[in-house]
């Protein structure tokens, strides 16, 4: 049990808090601060969505809970009021648990064109006054957005440290003033200077009421900017969007620099941004494109609370535009031959057969009677579920692995040099890194193979002392202690106590 965690500051970063802890009790390896703040070594910190979140509440006292700690110290709230529920369930679940696997990629981060920071960033005036209110700096979330490049409460831009989000080689970071000599301050086109101030606090009003806006799928997105469209008078005809007139708009408010500078300048390819943005949504968005296009067709108004209104209109109206249908509608003499005929066809088969079976019927009343051939159609012979079969056998493919790993052991039993042979290192040989990581459950054969074969520290350093005896015995001479050590790679300060006695076995 930690009894020592700190409380996170306003708008403080899950990470720094993580980051604090280490600098408090002297803890300088993240494998080590991992392995005591979640009981795992193999741990991969990320700045915006932080996980484990339930264990660190446990850390902190009661009026904390994992639900106030994903809102108010990560970036969570930059994709919750543009996610359709199902999204945000499964990523509040990940958020709180261990399940780190594809969280970015379900929210669309990975895939989307705005690109997250590279250092992490900060104002130094903020850090002055968190020294002299805490006697400590700390990464706040808004400093480490996209969009948010200028610092609304001093009126300057951010600077970038030399501390990296990102890359392979990331680890836990603390801020600290000296920062400030590596750093360099964001540099942008003056012109566009009022723009990102603007940007910037539409991100904070976004990350204050974000909780409040929900969307129940991607349908009511289509619907309210359809009607949002619609009301600024942006239709050409009944249904179709003028793309013109809104690229217009916003290249007009925005200005093509400043779209540049965050990749969304490309606004005429058909398959633009723009263009999807305002079609039948099929993906999320990015909360810098529903900014921007909403700012720009609506100016006067908070886009957040625009936005909110239309999706509550959409809501209302969908539900109002339910038609409840009786199961034996009643057959009356106001229907037609066509319609009669229909109705016996989809009372003895389903409506994809009754369509084959007389399309051109199909096609008439679609044409004339669009409206009652959808709402007949719910009371049509539903066509018989076939039961779904399994795409993998896993039996099989453990199987298969095992008789891979079993040739991939057999081969590295004969090659001292070679690196050591850790699960992952067995795993990658396989081939297939995603697929048994991700279904480790399922590969009993596999797991045991990996966890009594993949070689631990102590039998690496062992065989690493064996291949040099072997070179001094072959070659007949005699090494040293410290020449014998440095030809194996290891130091005295390196060798575990198994690896210890071994050597001093050997060396007489």
């Amino acid at each position: 049990m930690i009894s020592n965690f700190p409380i996170p500051y306003p708008n403080e970063l899950i990470y720094s808090v993580i980051a604090r802890y280490a600098v408090h009790n002297g803890i300088i390896s993240p494998k080590y601060l991992t392995e005591e703040l979640f009981n795992s070594r193999n741990l991969t910190p990320t700045y915006d969505l932080s996980t484990h979140l339930d264990r660190l509440a446990s850390y902190l006292p009661d009026h904390y809970d994992a639900h106030s700690l994903i809102q108010n110290h990560t970036l969570f709230p930059l994709f919750q009021p543009f996610q359709p529920d199902s999204v945000v369930n499964y990523a509040v679940q990940a958020l709180r648990s261990e399940r780190t696997q594809s969280l970015h990629t379900r929210l669309g981060k990975n895939a989307s064109r705005i690109k997250s920071v590279n250092f992490f960033r900060f104002c130094p005036h903020c850090w002055q006054e968190q020294m002299e209110q805490y006697g400590e700096v700390y990464w706040k979330r808004s400093w480490q957005i996209t969009g948010y490049e200028y610092c609304t409460r001093h009126q300057q831009p951010l600077f970038v440290s030399s501390v990296p989000c990102n890359g392979l080689d990331r680890k836990f970071y603390v801020a600290h003033l000296n920062a400030l000599k590596d750093s360099s301050q964001l540099e942008f086109n003056p012109q566009d200077l009022h723009h990102h101030i603007e940007l910037a606090e539409l991100i904070e009003e976004l990350l204050t009421h974000s909780t409040y806006i929900t969307v129940q799928d991607f349908s009511i997105l289509s619907k309210a900017y359809f009607n949002l469209l619609k009301d600024k008078d942006l239709l050409s005809g009944q249904k179709n969007v003028n793309y013109e007139k809104v690229r217009q708009l916003v290249v007009n408010y925005w200005g093509e620099s400043f779209l540049q500078y965050y990749h969304l300048g490309d606004l005429r390819s058909e398959n633009c941004w723009l263009k999807n943005i305002c079609r039948k949504h099929r993906k999320a968005f990015s909360y810098l494109e529903h900014l921007i296009l909403i700012r720009a067709l609506s100016p006067k108004y908070s886009p957040i609370h625009t936005y909110q209104q239309y999706l509550d209109m959409a809501t209302t109206a969908i539900e109002e535009q339910t038609i409840t249908v009786n199961v034996k509608p009643e057959i009356n003499q106001t229907l037609s031959e066509d319609q009669l005929k229909w109705i016996q066809l989809i009372h003895d088969m389903s409506v994809k057969l009754a369509r084959k079976h007389d399309g051109a019927l199909y096609a008439r009343l679609y044409r004339n009677h669009k409206d009652w051939l959808l709402q007949i159609n719910q009371t049509a012979v539903m066509a018989p579920l076939s039961p779904p079969k399994p795409r993998v056998d896993w039996n099989v493919r453990d199987r298969q692995f095992m008789k891979q790993l079993i040739k991939i052991r057999d081969e590295l039993l004969e090659d001292l040099d070679s690196p050591q042979w850790t699960k992952k290192k067995l795993i990658k040989q396989l081939g297939h890194v995603s697929l048994i990581e991700k279904n480790w459950h399922f590969l009993p054969l596999t797991k045991t193979f990996l966890e009594r074969y993949a070689e631990s520290v102590d039998c690496y350093q062992i065989r690493r002392l064996t291949r040099t005896y072997i070179h001094q015995q072959t070659e007949n001479k005699y090494y040293p202690p410290s020449i014998f050590l440095r030809l194996s790679g290891l130091s005295p300060e390196r060798l575990t106590p198994e690896a210890r006695r071994f050597f001093n076995h050997i060396m007489g």
